[in-house]
């Protein structure tokens, strides 16, 4: 019967059971180690086996197994079994498996290790719950396996080389991150910051012990995540993998973690979405722990910090922010440990260093969050974000801080409570009921009382910055504005008593600012502000200019950003009973006294503001009087003087506030009343600024309002007497004004009037401030009387009025006082206005004519009071027609006489005088005259003489004579002026106009002004039938060429001023050929006309504010021609050019024309650009230099703003011309262009920077400006600035372009910009390096500062820049021409620049760089032996940095290279630095130092090379290569690897013909024999056989200096190498030969070391033979006695030579203790020696010791010698005196060079002297020091 098949279980038991028999007959542990290798992965395998027996059969394996290989030799199958791990998903296997890995992974050699880490990597994603084994695993392996060089090719191929997937990478970065953050701890702790539980218990291993110890066979931690951090920054991990592994590690408080960690987050950033909610919420959850994980530490929270600092998308997680502030302010928690910053314990100075850090970073990102954060966030935030930082601030101490508090973070604090104010809801600043502003009330009492110090006050002030920007844009309702103009107010009143008020400082400026930025014009109480702001004379001068820009309208504008876009209507202004009632609320019980009570209360309350109250009241007054009467005002700069000069001078404007007072005064009067009264008070009690207002007032005011003021018309008084000039003729008009009123008290003016004639009758005793007081009540009188006559008083029968005129007559007739003849003229002039006086009167007291030479004396020094006299008094003359000899004719005669006044200003006082004359009252000048209501005064009627004097007048201006002719024409032009409406002077305008042009040729500067201003007015005042006619006469005056004749004798080019008058440099242009110009070219005649009044920019024209109202705006608003011009596109461009000339009057003239004539300026430029652009390039390069200038400045302004497309074509051409006139001839011209090109690169630049989406339009601008930049027209050019700015100008462009916009530009740029490095540099530095000896200097002291500039150098930087926006592409096209910028290189900066280059490629841009590397060795080859050292020093050291990307070929060929310059450099020696040989020195150093992987890497074909160099003779040389030697070496063991090739080389250049090289061999041999003889006491036969050729030739020749080394290693050869040369009879010869040879040298230097080196070797073997007893070879046959003499005297010799060897000069501090004791230890073993010997014994040590006494090298000789010397001096007795003599003296000797041992053998000195028999010898021995003492 068949036997039954086994079943598989018995099966498997069968297989289980052969292989542990197997294992169980191996006896011995190799067979053990072969057996599992082959069989212990298959038995595990069969753990999976279905069969419970098969696998506790296994089991049962196992266990006799891990007892067997207890043993660390036995090696485990561990590859298979990491192989079998990962295909098997059996845990029970999978346990095994691992169990036995982890056994066998540390019996591994590195090597195996290396090999075994790639198996672990690839799959490792998939270790399941053997995780945690698997990476401990990996760990393990680390430290063994090499990573590749960084970049290289195979970094980049690593990943696929190790088939590592996605999985895998992505598993690898999160547990090697998750491994950095790894911290163990202690005690029962499972988690640590960053890591949950289980996070902490993978990398723990479930807490095993001893995992990181050491001692205990564990892991470096430190060095173990050094490791990893290194193996995340290789080619194994993309940057997106990586990005929060390099995060971890670049907090790391370890250095070689933390670099490793910065290079990566560099690297990864660029590549890493920060706007990824993912990535966001990780970090997120990072900071503040999720998941169980405690927070990450401090230094990663701010790392954190940092990255959240620059995503937007981080702003928009409300909640985490929340959280972030409450860290911020959170506070150190009661254990002592900062809630916020750390996870440890740590001191508490730590705590608060770390939270100081942190919380200024929270504070940072907060800043962030608020200005760039989404709205809905910071709405939902900002309400609780500002209450955590107040109470933050409150914690701290407010307003005084606590002593230790954080004060960076309080600033912050403040800071984002503002931004924050600002980026929210509206509620935030202006609460929904019931506002209080709460948080701008806490943010002033901050300001006003925080006493942390001047950066706080700073933040604070910022803050509330922020805040007004934030207030300025909102809408608020009534209440709202109510609050806050309430809580300004109680500000300014709080700022005004700081004491009272406990406040550190003012709270004025930001108040002021708030109330103009914050509030409405029309808010009266913001007005009141700026009031209270300007009387605020106590504080800083800003706040009293802030309030005066917050009054004035044009100013509000321009605060508030709506100058241009707002009209004047839209802007609302106070009304002026809301002002009055704000400014002056005072009330009283007297309602009549009521108004001046209010201001006399106002007055004492506001001292400071009180004059600024009342002229802004009184501003708004007149401007609600003209606005209701439609009288438009201009909202300029000029508001506040246009409103006072019209209610002075325009009649429009005076009828309408006229009009307003009287609709006023009949109903609503309170306000008008306490106006006046204020002005009243303003006068009365000396209020500077405000005497002229009250009278300008009175004169509009019905006499129904002025009657208020006419009771205390007595208070003038006081004013009328006072000193001040102008204050004395207020009052004393106002006293005429208010005395005359029909109300007025007839006996009170009676007292005052005698009182005042009281003062005036004693003119001619007065002096001093009587004078005054006499002159205040003659004009008061005048006045008085004046308009008493116009008001229908009788006054000729007063007696006051008849004393007046006789004192008047008086003083006209007898005074010389010139303030009383000014009383005399002013009084006397308006009573003969006002008709008060007639010639009748005059007449009776003297002769009128008399009166009028008085006058005309008095006129014609310039006096114009006295002249504008003359024509008041011509008013009371009629006209006597056919009278020749009239009154009349003969006042008109004396004016005319005044022509000869030189001052020309007078003459319009003249002008104005004959106006008077000829039309009397109805000469405009006369208009503002009349100062009471009424109609004008009625004089003598005037028919002819209007005519008469315009005639004469006309004639006189065409005079050949200078004076008369300029009087003449300021008279006309006067009497146009003001008497231009009459028909005598309508019918006379052509004449006008001839008479002007005429004048307009005149070679003096005043009479073209006022023909120039003429001709404008004689434009004005003719009707348009006129105005056709004298154009059609315009044009007739031009000939064919319309542009170089005008009027017959005027040409456009005729010179109108002289030169130098304005300041246009050479005096060629004037301000009326410009005009003249510009009209001619639009082609339209009229236009002269119009900018006639803008031909002048003399000062007088300014100072009459009749001819200022005739401007352009008056001029353009003529329709027709309005119309004629919008559609003449000629204008456009020559009038944009000439709002740009340097001339101020052409500018200011020509801007004015602008504004008048372009309603839309912006949408003219845009219709009309391209004309001008081409206009202004046509004339950017003209013949004169102020068009060249003007259109540079056009052009600057046309392109700012604009964009690219309007004109990209122009663009080329505008950088051309502008290069060009930056080297024109004139300064201000070149000014211009470079303001010009400053503009063209802030606006490319701003296109770079703002172009990072898209680069088209960069790209564009680019392709026009770079070519030009590079071209001979820049950086080449000859010009110095056009030279400096087109280099700025590339700086600019490299530092703000985007890679891909500036990329294809790169290879030229770089080439130009190392060439410029030297062209830049100074010449004066060249100058200094030629002559450096004179300057106390060296050329290397100067190099080392011009590398150091090259170093810093924005041209490097912006090399650096763009090497840094390399690609693979750029880098082949940059080549080229890199290399031709090397090879073309002039100039030390230069060549510096391009070695630096290379280095910057080599260690930045390595990738991009490497496949060039080669190629840029062998051109280094060629350029580092420059003449300079500091350039050959730079390219040697960048070709280490290039060396490290090289081909191992390339290397090698630079190390021959090397090589040949260092031994083929016949010549090089000559020279005081031998260039050759120290340039192969510093590119072996630099490569050693800077690749030093790849040098090690050939270190077989290098280092020999080195050692030989580094025994070079030339220190220079000698240094290059003994750093190298240091920087790759460790020990000395190195010498003995590389043995054979270092005297290979010394071999052959030992017969060199080369002194340097064969001196350099000899000491390379002797340094060799020295190294091993140390290294190996007994050399081998093998190496002493390699050793002695090479030493023995190196020993052969003459002397040389240094050669002593050899001989000395010769000495250690042969004390080392006796089993070599024992053996070998020829080289014991040899030795002996050259012992001898060297012994005998005749050189002196040399002599000294050959003796000390060889007497020991010649004679210690002597004197042993003679110590052993042994016969002592003696050459010849000799008889016994004979042969003991000869030895006797051979030991003798051999004594006195060795003693005599020892040489002090030479042997000094140890080695001559030690030469000392070996010598007297060789005499001191002499057994029984003969007379002859004791004779060399002595006088050997007497010589001895009488040198080292001489060298100054007495010492302790030691104990041996000291032994030596007490038995060689005393012991056995020598026997003869003689010998005895000698032994003293070497005791004798021995005592004064070794005191030590002198003092020590004293005791036998005096046994010697007591048993000594000769006297001789005792005295000598007596004589020893130690015997002395």
């Amino acid at each position: 019967m068949a036997t039954a098949s086994p079943s598989p279980e018995q099966r498997e038991l069968s297989l289980v059971g052969k292989v542990e028999m197997r294992i169980a007959l191996t006896d011995t542990d190799a067979k053990l180690e072969t057996m599992l290798k082959t069989y212990l992965a298959p038995l595990l395998l069969k753990l999976a086996s279905e069969h419970v027996s098969v696998r506790n059969k296994v089991i049962s394996i196992c266990q006799h197994v891990s007892t067997r290989i207890k043993p660390q030799s036995i090696q485990l199958p561990v590859a298979a079994l990491v192989k079998q791990f990962k295909e098997q998903q059996n845990s029970m296997v999978r346990h095994f498996d691992l169990l036995y890995i982890q056994q066998g992974a540390d019996r591994l050699s590195p090597s195996e290790k290396a090999e075994l880490l790639p198996v672990v990597v690839s799959g490792i994603s998939k270790s399941g719950s053997q995780g945690p084994q698997i990476f401990n695993l990996l760990l393990r392996l680390l430290e063994s396996f090499t990573l590749p060089l960084r970049g290289s090719k195979e970094d980049v191929e690593m990943r696929s080389r190790l088939e590592v997937s996605d999985a895998d990478a992505d598993f690898l970065a999160a547990w090697l991150g998750k491994f950095i953050l790894f911290m163990p701890q202690k005690g029962t702790a499972s988690a640590c910051p960053g890591l949950t539980a289980e996070d902490y218990a993978f990398i723990s291993m479930q807490g095993k012990e001893d995992l990181w110890s050491q001692s205990s066979g564990g892991l470096n931690l430190l060095r173990t995540k050094a490791l990893a951090a290194r193996l995340l920054a290789s080619g194994l991990f993309k940057d997106d993998e990586r990005f929060l592994p390099a995060l971890f590690a670049s907090a790391d408080a370890a250095s070689t973690i933390s670099d490793v960690g910065e290079d990566m987050l560099k690297r990864a950033l660029p590549v890493t979405d920060l706007e990824d909610e993912v990535l966001l919420k990780r970090m997120f959850g990072l900071y503040f722990g999720e998941g169980g994980a405690p927070r990450v530490r401090a230094p990663l929270r701010l790392k954190i910090l940092g990255l959240l600092n620059k995503s937007t998308r981080s702003t928009t997680f409300a909640h985490n922010i929340m959280r972030l502030v409450d860290d911020g302010i959170a506070s150190q928690s009661m254990d002592g440990e900062d809630i916020v910053m750390s996870n440890a314990p740590a001191s508490n100075i730590s705590i608060g260093r770390e939270a100081t850090k942190l919380r200024a970073a929270i504070f940072q990102y907060i800043n962030f969050v608020a200005r760039y954060g989404a709205a809905e966030t910071l709405h939902s935030i900002a309400s609780r974000v500002i209450a955590r930082l107040r109470d933050f601030i409150d914690n701290q101490g407010w307003p005084k801080p606590g002593g230790n508090e954080d004060l960076v973070s309080r600033g912050y604090a403040y800071e984002v409570v503002g931004l924050l104010a600002n980026a929210g809801p509206k509620t935030v600043l202006v609460e929904d009921e019931h506002p209080s502003l709460d948080i701008l009330r806490w943010l002033f009492d901050s300001l006003a009382r925080d006493s942390s110090g001047s950066s706080i006050i700073v933040s604070i002030e910022e803050s509330l910055s922020t805040v007004l920007g934030a207030m300025s844009r909102m809408q608020l309702s009534g209440e709202e504005q109510g609050a806050l103009e309430e809580l300004l107010i109680d500000q300014m009143s709080q700022s005004a008593d700081l004491e009272a008020h406990k406040r550190l400082r003012s709270t004025r400026y930001v108040t002021v600012r708030f109330a103009n930025r914050c509030l409405p014009y029309a808010s009266v109480k913001a007005r009141w502000i700026d009031i209270l702001g300007l009387g605020a004379t106590g504080d800083r001068a800003e706040v009293r200019e802030e309030a005066e820009r917050g009054l004035s309208p044009y100013w509000y504008r321009m605060l508030n950003g709506s100058l241009g876009t707002v009209q004047p209507e839209s802007i609302g202004f106070p009304s002026f009973n809301a002002v009055m009632a704000q400014f002056f609320p005072g009330r009283t019980t007297d309602a009549t006294a009521e108004p001046l009570a209010t201001a006399q209360q106002a007055r004492r309350s506001y001292p400071h503001c009180f004059h600024q109250m009342a002229a802004f009241a009184r501003r708004i007054l007149f401007y609600e009087a003209m606005a209701a009467r439609d009288v438009p005002v201009n909202l300029d700069s000029e508001w506040e003087r246009r409103i006072d000069a019209s209610a002075e001078s325009e009649e429009k404007a005076r009828t309408a506030i006229k009009g307003q007072f009287r609709a006023t005064a009949s109903s609503n009067r309170g306000g008008l009343e306490t106006l006046l009264s204020a002005l009243f008070v303003g006068l009365t009690e000396q209020v500077p600024g405000a005497e002229s207002q009250l009278v300008e007032f009175l004169a509009l005011a019905p006499d129904s309002l002025v009657q208020q003021l006419v009771p205390h018309t007595a208070e003038l008084l006081p004013v009328i007497r006072s000193n001040n000039h102008s204050r004395r003729m207020a009052g004393a008009r106002t006293y005429g004004i208010l005395a005359s009123h029909p109300v007025a008290q007839h006996a009170d003016v009676s007292v005052q009037l005698t009182g005042l004639y009281d003062n005036a009758k004693s003119w001619q005793s007065a002096a001093g401030a009587a004078v005054n007081q006499a002159h205040g009540s003659i004009v008061a009188l005048g006045f008085f009387f004046s308009r008493a006559s116009y008001r229908g008083h009788t006054v000729a029968d007063r007696e006051q009025y008849k004393q007046l005129v006789q004192t008047l007559t008086a003083i006209l007739t007898e005074s010389r006082d010139g303030s009383l003849l000014e009383a005399s003229y002013t009084a006397l002039g308006q009573l003969c206005l006002f008709g008060a006086i007639n010639t009748d009167i005059i007449n009776g007291l003297s002769k009128f004519r008399t009166i009028i030479d008085k006058l005309y004396d008095n006129a014609k020094s310039g006096n114009e009071t006295a002249i504008l006299c003359l024509g008041e008094v011509s008013m009371v003359l009629p006209e006597e027609d056919g009278k020749e000899d009239s009154d009349l004719s003969y006042v008109e005669e004396q004016l005319h006489k005044l022509h000869e006044i030189r001052q020309a200003e007078v003459h319009f006082a003249v002008g104005e005088a004959f106006s008077y004359l000829a039309s009397g009252w109805q000469s405009s000048a006369l208009a503002t005259k009349l100062d009471i209501e009424g109609q004008l005064p009625t004089g003598p009627k005037r028919t002819t003489t209007l005519t008469r004097v315009s005639e004469r007048i006309l004639a006189d201006c065409g005079t050949t004579k200078p004076a008369l002719k300029k009087a003449a024409v300021m008279w006309l032009l006067c009497l146009v002026q003001f008497c231009g409406q009459e028909s005598e002077i309508q019918d006379r305008l052509p004449k006008c106009q001839v008479a002007f042009k005429r004048c307009l040729g005149d070679r003096d500067e005043l009479v073209q002004e006022s023909a120039s201003r003429g001709l404008g007015l004689v434009y004005e005042k003719g009707d348009r039938r006129l105005k056709d006619d004298l154009v059609r006469d315009l044009v007739s005056s031009f000939s064919s060429d319309r542009q170089s004749q005008l009027a017959g004798n005027v040409s456009a080019d005729t010179q109108l001023f002289e030169p130098g008058a304005l300041p246009t440099g050479d005096g060629s242009v004037s301000t009326y050929k410009d005009i003249m110009s510009l009209a001619s070219e639009v082609g339209d005649s009229s236009l002269v006309y119009k900018f006639m009044s803008m031909a002048s920019s003399n000062a007088i024209w300014s100072s009459r504010a009749a001819f200022g109202r005739f401007g352009l705006s008056n001029v353009l608003s003529d329709s027709s021609v309005d119309g004629y011009l919008a559609d003449n596109p000629k204008l456009y461009p020559k009038l944009y050019r000439y709002r740009f000339d340097p001339n101020s009057g052409v500018q200011r003239s020509m801007n004015d024309i602008w504004n008048s004539l372009v309603k839309d300026s912006a949408a003219t430029i845009d219709k009309y650009f391209d004309d001008i652009v081409e206009d202004l390039l046509a004339s950017i390069l003209g013949k004169e230099w102020r068009v060249r200038q003007a259109s540079c400045a056009a052009l600057a302004d046309l392109v700012q703003g604009r964009p690219l497309e309007k004109y990209e074509q122009y663009l080329e051409r505008i950088w051309t011309q502008c290069f060009r006139v930056l080297d024109d001839i004139k300064e201000s011209v070149r000014a211009a262009a470079s303001s010009l090109a400053r503009v063209l690169t802030g606006v490319l630049t701003r296109a770079l920077e703002a172009d990072h989406s898209s680069t088209k339009t960069a790209a564009t601008m680019l392709k026009h400006v770079l070519p030009f930049l590079l071209s001979p027209s820049g950086m080449e050019s000859s010009a110095q600035e056009v030279q400096m700015f087109s280099v700025r100008t590339l700086l600019e462009i490299i530092k703000k372009s985007s890679g891909s916009t500036l990329r294809p530009f790169i290879p030229e740029l770089v080439e130009r910009l190392i060439a410029t490095l030297s062209s830049l540099e100074p010449e004066a530095v060249n100058y200094l390096h030629l002559n450096a000896s004179k300057y106390n200097l060296t050329e290397q002291k100067i190099d080392d500062m011009r590398l150091s500039s090259i170093r810093s150098s924005p041209l490097m930087e912006a090399i650096e820049r763009c090497l840094d926006l390399l690609d693979d592409e750029t880098m082949q096209k940059l080549v080229p021409k890199l290399e031709s910028a090397m090879k073309s290189a002039v100039g030390l900066p230069s060549k510096v620049g391009a070695s630096r280059v290379l280095v910057s490629l080599s260690t930045r841009r390595s990738a991009v760089f490497q496949p060039f590397a080669d190629s840029f060795l062998r051109l280094i080859e060629k350029v580092v032996l420059d003449r300079n050292e500091t350039v050959s020093s730079s390219y040697a050291v960048a070709a280490g940095y290039v060396a490290r990307a090289a081909s191992e070929k390339q290397l090698l060929r630079l190390i021959s290279f090397c090589k040949s310059l260092y031994f083929d450099s016949e010549g090089d020696r000559e020279s005081v630095v031998p260039r050759r040989s120290l340039a192969s020195g510093e590119i072996i150093y630099a490569t050693s130092k800077h690749a030093s992987d790849r040098f090690n890497a050939v270190a077989t074909s290098v280092l020999p090379f080195v050692f030989v160099a580094k025994h070079d003779p030339n220190e220079l040389v000698k240094e290059q290569f003994q750093n190298s030697w240091n920087e790759s070496v460790g020990g000395s063991r190195a010498v003995s690897l590389y043995l054979k090739e270092i005297i290979d080389i010394s071999s052959v250049h030992l017969d060199s013909a080369q002194w340097v090289l064969k001196h350099t061999s000899a000491r390379s041999v002797a340094d060799a024999v020295t190294t091993i003889a140390a290294l190996e006491s007994k050399m081998s036969p093998e190496t002493a056989q390699m050793l002695w050729p090479a030493l023995e030739k190196a020993l052969g020749g003459k002397t040389w200096e240094g050669k002593e080394e050899v001989l000395l290693a010769f000495v250690k050869f042969v004390e080392a190498a006796t089993l070599y040369y024992s053996q070998q009879a020829s080289v014991a010869s040899a030795i002996t030969k050259i012992t001898i040879r060297e012994a005998k040298r005749q050189n002196a230097t040399y002599r000294r070391h050959s003796i000390r080196c060889l007497v020991f070797e010649i004679v210690e073997p002597l004197l042993k033979d003679a110590t052993d007893g042994d016969p002592m070879e003696i050459d010849g046959e000799l008889t016994a006695p004979k042969s003991e003499g000869v030895k006797q005297a051979t030991l003798g010799g051999a004594v006195e030579s060795l003693l005599a060897s020892i040489n002090p000069a030479v042997l000094r501090g140890e080695k001559l203790t030690q030469a000392i004791s070996r010598a007297l230890a060789a005499v001191a073993t002499l057994q029984a020696p003969s007379a002859s010997v004791w004779r060399s014994t002595y006088l050997g040590l007497t010589q001895l010791f009488t040198r080292v006494e001489q060298g100054d090298e007495g010492r302790d000789l030691g104990t041996d010698a000291q032994n030596h010397l007490k038995v060689l001096l005393f012991g056995p007795d020598p026997g003869t005196e003689a010998l005895r003599l000698l032994r003293a003296n070497a005791i004798v000797a021995m005592a004064k060079a070794a005191p030590t041992q002198g003092s020590a053998l004293h005791a036998d000195v005096l046994a010697l002297v007591k048993e000594e028999r000769s006297n001789a010898v005792r005295d000598r021995l007596a004589s020893t020091p130690m015997h002395k003492g």
